[in-house]
């Protein structure tokens, strides 16, 4: 979950692109007014040229963060959707004691038996548990003998 939140904080909205736009262009006004003064000379051509060419790229540049933004958006999106990671953190202890308390369940439903049956498989087949698999396998085995014989409802 918190890998969804992190690369959902990272969206960019048009409202935080359209003042990017604004603040970049801002700065590009005075520095191509600059750049024109400085060649020509002519304060009315330096005002005029450089609000003119910094208009037309501001309208370009807004244009272009969008379309990138919807991009990432999109990537963003596709990235959460195949994501299907749980961020939990479990130390063999609490495995441990959820693998006895599964073992101590007592049932005659048949859904119940195969999840918990697939919890232990699943645990079991994990190679990042070796060092507490003889405990699961105790468990389950002993799982598997409480309700041996049993037939289960529906």
């Amino acid at each position: 979950m918190k890998l969804i939140q992190k690369l959902i904080k990272k969206k960019e909205t048009i409202k935080e692109s359209f003042f990017k736009s604004v603040i970049y262009r801002i700065i590009t006004i005075f520095l191509g007014m600059l750049v024109i003064f400085i060649v020509t000379g002519d304060l009315f051509a330096a005002f005029s040229l450089g609000f003119a060419t910094e208009a037309v790229q501001f309208v370009n540049y807004f244009i272009y963060e969008t379309i990138w933004t919807n991009y990432h958006d999109k990537r963003l999106r596709i990235k959460i959707e195949l994501t299907r990671e749980i961020d939990v953190k479990l130390d063999f202890d609490l495995l441990k004691e959820i693998s006895f308390e599964f073992s101590q369940t007592d049932t005659y439903v048949k859904e119940p038996y195969e999840s918990i049956m697939s919890f232990f498989e699943n645990l079991l087949q994990n190679d990042n548990l070796v060092e507490i698999r003889e405990d699961l396998q105790r468990d389950k085995n002993y799982f598997e003998v409480r309700h041996k014989d049993r037939s289960f409802m529906r």
